[in-house]
C-alpha cells in the first residue's frame, strides 16, 4: 500500500459516510488527497441547489469539474481516484482525468444509484470506471447491462473511531435520552410503526427529513420529532441514549440492510430492525439483536425490552461483539475491498 496515491472525491464533512470511508483508508495507512464537493453541492440559493439536484447542470457543476482536472494535474504520483457516490462527474471528465493521470478509477456507492439516486452523468460513466462497488445486490447486474467492466458488491459499514458507546452527560441525557428513537427519513410504513409505539405509551424521538411535513396534518408526531436531521457527534449520542434504536428499511426500493444496520449495534445500543435474511445472517436474531416482521410483532418487542432492561443490554453488548469480531467496520471492509483493486488491476 506504500506505493498507492488515492485522490479521494466526495462530500467530505463530518456526519457523512463518504468522510468515514476516508478516515478509514487514513487509518489503515493510505495516503489520501481529499477533495470535498460539497461546497459545489451546496453553493447558491435554494431554488439554484434545487434545480441542480434535480438537472445536475449548472455553474457550480461545472466548476466542480473543471477544478478536479486542474487538481489532479497538479498533483505527482496519484495512483487512484476515488469517487464516493458520484453524480455530478462528467464522462469527459473521467476520461480527462485517464489522460492527466493514468490512474485507476474507483466508483463506491452506499446507495442505489440506478434506481433511486439516478444520475445521467453516472448512467453514462459507468464504462469508464475500472471497478465499481456497491453496497445494493439488486444493482449488480444493472451496473454490468450498462456496461460495467467489473463490479462488485459489498456490504454497508460503519466507522469503528466513531461508533463506540458514549459517556453522556446530564445535557445530552436531557437532550436525547427516550424510550425509542430512529433517525431516517420519513416513509409512510415508518410513520404507521412509529405511532402504534406511540399509542401504547412510549416515549419517542425522531430525526430525519420529511417528517416536519408530514407532521403537518398529523399532530400526533409533531411533538416527537426532534429536528430535520442529526450529524457526527450529535448523531452518536442520539443512539446511545435511547433505550431501543429502530432499524427501518425503505420501501422505495428493495433493501436489506442500511448503515444504521452498523452504527446502532456498533454503538452499544439496542437494535430492532426489520426482518431480512441478511440481517440475520449478520446478527444471531434474540442474542446479538432482534427483528419484526408486522407492526404487531414490533409493539410486541417494543413493550418486552423496555420491561426487562438487563435482557437488553445483554443483546446490546452482544451486537457491539459481533462487529468487532466479524470485520463489519470500514476498516476492515476496505482491506478487502483494496485487495480486490489490487487483484484486477494486477
Amino acid at each position: 500500500m506504500s506505493n498507492m496515491k488515492f485522490l479521494y472525491v466526495g462530500t467530505l464533512y463530518e456526519g457523512e459516510t463518504c468522510y468515514d470511508r476516508m478516515c478509514a483508508m487514513r487509518d489503515i495507512g493510505l495516503n489520501v488527497l481529499p477533495f470535498d464537493t460539497s461546497s459545489y453541492i451546496e453553493a447558491g440559493t435554494r431554488i439554484t441547489r434545487s434545480l441542480r439536484h434535480r438537472l445536475k447542470m449548472g455553474i457550480n457543476v461545472r466548476k466542480l469539474n473543471q477544478d478536479l482536472l486542474e487538481t489532479a494535474a497538479k498533483q505527482n504520483g496519484i495512483t487512484h481516484i476515488w469517487f464516493d457516490k458520484a453524480t455530478l462527474i462528467w464522462p469527459t471528465t473521467l476520461k480527462k482525468l485517464k489522460e492527466i493521470t493514468s490512474a485507476f478509477l474507483i466508483h463506491y456507492t452506499p446507495d442505489p444509484q440506478i434506481m433511486l439516486h439516478r444520475s445521467r452523468h453516472y448512467i453514462k460513466s459507468i464504462p469508464l470506471y475500472d471497478m465499481i462497488f456497491t453496497t445494493k445486490a439488486f444493482e449488480v447486474g444493472l451496473h454490468g447491462n450498462l456496461g460495467a467492466r467489473s463490479v462488485h458488491l459489498t456490504h454497508q459499514s460503519y466507522n469503528k473511531n466513531r461508533f463506540c458507546p458514549r459517556q453522556l452527560t446530564k445535557e445530552d441525557v436531557l437532550k436525547y435520552k427516550t424510550d425509542v428513537a430512529f433517525v431516517g427519513h420519513y416513509e409512510r410504513y415508518r410513520a404507521k410503526c412509529i405511532k402504534a409505539i406511540v399509542d401504547m405509551g412510549s416515549g419517542v424521538k425522531i430525526w430525519g427529513g420529511y417528517w416536519s411535513r408530514y407532521a403537518y396534518r398529523h399532530l400526533w408526531a409533531k411533538k416527537i420529532i426532534m429536528g430535520n436531521g442529526v450529524l457526527g457527534e450529535e448523531y452518536c449520542k442520539a443512539l446511545s441514549s435511547a433505550s431501543i434504536c429502530l432499524g427501518f428499511l425503505s420501501k422505495l426500493i428493495p433493501e436489506t440492510t442500511t448503515t444504521r444496520s452498523f452504527e446502532i449495534p456498533a454503538s452499544g445500543s439496542f437494535m430492532l430492525a426489520e426482518r431480512t435474511k441478511e440481517h440475520m445472517q449478520l446478527f444471531e436474531e434474540g442474542k446479538e439483536a432482534e427483528f419484526f416482521s408486522s407492526i404487531e410483532e414490533l409493539v410486541e418487542k417494543v413493550r418486552y425490552y423496555l420491561d426487562n432492561p438487563q435482557k437488553r443490554q445483554e443483546i446490546a453488548d452482544a451486537g457491539r461483539q459481533r462487529c468487532l469480531k466479524s470485520g463489519y467496520s470500514y476498516q476492515d471492509r476496505l482491506k478487502e475491498i483494496l485487495e480486490k483493486i489490487e487483484g484486477i488491476r494486477n
